[in-house]
Parts: structure tokens; sequence; C-alpha cells
């Protein structure tokens, strides 16, 4: 009896039968493996071919490690009320300081800001609908991770946008002028944008606060109130030949220095540790007659 030919064996399958049997031998995406055998007449070997041709078998490899470097990327930021911040892990610090990855994360970050029609903030599940250079991300990063060797991934964006508050926002140790591995976004609300736009460079040492202090929260309401039961109970444990009636002082004082010293509010100005980040957004408000209020935070680390 004559055997047909691999070809004729395989057009009886149905396509997604066809997909499936690609998927399970390469690892390869859905979309990828639809892609390939569309190109090369549902032919299996020669999907696998086009599917090594193109880079996306060795990429996806790729796509298993581990990736512990990266950059925070902003767009925009020198408007200080309208820009857009993603994180983006790679590998190795080499790669975080190559320009072709640099260049991809500022790229990135520009198409997420100028995209309407993707949340204000998400993940890489988020960005399924958006292009670069006319290619789906999926692609344009398949290519990149093939080009590069290196496993890459979208953590996270958010757009920061407000026609009543400012941002301050900070880079530590900048890999250019957009991109480090350490940032921050300062939210400040105020009752004229327009005027506290002019207090952006005063004000700016508030968002390295943020970077180099790591504040839990902004005051004590922003905290969780685990964190302060369990606080309170490591106070009790270590209090020992102490009077029942000395404790709750005791208590509350120590939680008064830990609230001072992990709340932004609280903390000791960096550049100024004789007083607080609270008196010192007050005298800021006071000498331009003007109402501030800190109502966000946000810390960015690789």
């Amino acid at each position: 009896m004559r055997k047909l030919p691999l070809w004729s064996l395989q057009v009886k399958m149905s396509s997604m039968e066809l997909i499936k049997k690609l998927r399970d031998s390469t690892g390869s995406g859905i979309v990828d493996c639809k892609k390939a055998l569309s190109e090369n007449n549902n032919d299996i070997e020669a999907a696998v071919k086009w599917l090594r041709e193109k880079g996306i078998l060795k990429a996806q490899k790729k796509q298993d490690r581990e990736t512990n470097e990266g950059v925070v990327s902003f767009y925009n930021n020198i408007s200080n009320s309208e820009f857009t911040v993603c994180k983006i892990k790679c590998e190795t610090d080499f790669v975080a300081k190559n320009d072709d990855f640099l260049s991809f994360a500022e790229t990135l970050t520009k198409a997420i800001h100028q995209n309407k029609n993707i949340k204000n903030h998400g993940t890489y599940d988020d960005l399924n609908d958006l292009k670069i250079d006319d290619k789906s991300l999926s692609d344009f990063l398949t290519e990149l991770i093939s080009k590069i060797g290196e496993n890459i991934q979208i953590i996270s964006y958010k757009k920061y946008l407000s026609d009543s508050s400012i941002f301050i926002s900070y880079l530590h140790n900048k890999y250019n002028s957009n991109c480090s591995k350490i940032a921050s976004v300062v939210e400040i609300s105020s009752d004229n944008q327009k005027s506290a736009l002019k207090l952006v460079d005063e004000l700016k040492v508030i968002a390295m606060q943020v970077s180099a202090m790591k504040p839990m929260g902004i005051d004590q309401n922003s905290i969780n109130s685990k964190i302060l039961d369990d606080e309170k109970d490591i106070i009790l444990k270590q209090m020992t030949n102490i009077p029942d009636d000395k404790k709750e002082q005791i208590i509350n004082g120590k939680l008064n220095k830990f609230l001072k010293e992990n709340t932004l509010l609280g903390q000791a100005l960096i550049t100024d540790p004789k007083m607080s980040v609270s008196s010192f957004l007050s005298e800021v408000s006071k000498n331009n007659n003007i109402s501030l209020n800190i109502v966000s935070m946000d810390l960015y680390t690789i």
C-alpha cells in the first residue's frame, strides 16, 4: 500500500490540531505557530524551520530565564503633570546599560504614554494591542530578545495624569536622562496647579526622600494596621521588669518613633535633618501662599 506524503497527512488534520502539534514540539506561542503554519502551507517541518529563521525559537527559550536587572523608564516627566513610567527587566546589568535595550525602554514608554486605548496602569498583559514601529509588541519583543540574547520582561507601567496635582519625580544613578534602577514619584495636590508647577525644583527633595529613605507610607493612616500591631507586639515582648502602669506610655512613645522613621511626612528631611518632611512642606506652602498636600507616592526599584 502506497504511503501518503507527510503534507497530505497534515492537510487532513484540522488547523487547531496542527497548531497544537507545532506548539507541543516547539513550545512556541499559539499566534507564532499559527503564523508559521500559514506562511508554510501547513507544513510542520517547514514551520519549525521558519520559527528558527525568525529567531522566535531562540527567543522563546530565553523567556523562561530569570531577570534580575533592568530599568525604570520615564517618558515626558519634564511636564510634571502628564507622563508615564514603565518597569522593564533583563538578565544582566550589562544589557540594562545597552543602547538597544535603553532605546527599547524609551520607545515602549512613549508608545504606552501616547496610546489612549489602554488602561492608565497595568502589566504586559494589558498591552496586547500596543504596536511599535507597526509591529505587535510581542513580535517586537521577540526580535529584540533574539538580537540582544537575553530574556526581557515588561513588568508594569503607569500613566500619571492630573489637572489639579503636580508630580515630582526623581531618578537615582541614571543610565541616561530617562532611565535608572531606582526612581520615585510623589503626587502633590494644590489649589493652584500653575503656581505649584513653579515650585518643582524646590520640592524635588521630597521625591529624593522617597528613593533614599523608602518610607512605608505617607502618614500613619496609609500604613497597614497589621504592621503597627506587629510592631506593638515586638515592643511588648522586649519589655521586661516594667510596671504595668508604665507600659502604655512606653509603647506609645516607641510607636511614635517608629512612625516618624517610617512615614514620609514624619521622616527627617534628608537635606536638613532638623526639620521633618511635613514641616518642610508646610513652610513651602506658607512662603508661597499656596496649598500643598502629598496624596500619593510610588517607589520603583529593580
